[in-house]
């Protein structure tokens, strides 16, 4: 019953769905000019600030993009930033940050004093940040290439909060990247594990005393979440 749930989920079209920039806009700004534009808006059902929308077409084209007043993002890729639980002033690694929406969302939480680092081993992925930055007016973000694996050799104990949202298979994405379904082998579940435990205990040497750490993937399986954190943890 719970697979057939989750397939008949799977094949429903997913609404974009957008998270308020809350250095550059207000919530009650943005919805009033989605309203405007879009046929549908509703408000998101876990998190405020965030809305879905249907029949929006191209999310560059919605009135606040360029002037960077949302981050698009999956209304569940808001969860692990919650998790984190920053505070103003604190110094933050996100380890591996890939567009930087996760980054952007910290960024606004963290207040003009603290630092937001968002590590990537990836070229792509860095000019995307410093594009993020620039829209988003994140001053305190700072894109940094590397590898997390070596984040604590590189950042003893520096961070108060670091965030891993790790690259696996993305078989929790499935409804918006159906392609996975045909992409995808058995064999790719411990190769992505494999690499997950590596930068699980190379970003933990980074984390401060009493500092939180945060581990997330867009996998539902085992495999990538709940066994990687026990192994960690034992």
């Amino acid at each position: 019953d719970e697979a057939g749930r989750l397939m008949t989920a799977n094949n429903v079209i997913p609404p974009v769905t957008l998270v308020v920039n809350q250095l550059k806009a207000r919530e009650a700004d943005v919805r009033n000019a989605l309203l405007e534009a879009v046929p549908g808006v509703a408000d998101g059902r876990w998190v405020p600030g965030v809305f879905r929308l249907r029949g929006s077409g191209s999310v560059g084209d919605l009135p606040g993009f360029a002037e960077g007043w949302f981050i698009p993002m999956d209304e569940a890729g808001v969860f692990p930033v919650l998790a984190l639980d920053v505070q103003p002033g604190d110094r933050v690694l996100d380890a591996c940050a890939g567009g930087g929406g996760k980054s952007g969302l910290i960024a606004a939480r963290i207040g003009s004093l603290g630092e937001v680092v968002a590590l990537d081993s990836s070229p792509r992925a860095i000019r995307r940040l410093e594009a993020a930055r620039a829209r988003l007016g994140l001053a305190t973000l700072k894109p940094h290439r590397g590898d997390a694996r070596t984040a604590g050799e590189e950042w003893p104990g520096r961070f108060s909060r670091v965030l891993l949202d790790a690259p696996c298979t993305g078989l929790g994405t499935i409804r918006r990247r159906p392609e996975i379904k045909w992409r995808r082998r058995p064999e790719d579940l411990s190769r992505a594990a494999t690499l997950q435990r590596q930068l699980l205990a190379g970003v933990s040497g980074a984390v401060a005393t009493r500092g939180v750490l945060v581990y997330s993937t867009c996998s539902l399986e085992p495999e990538e979440t709940d066994a990687v954190v026990a192994d960690f943890l034992a």
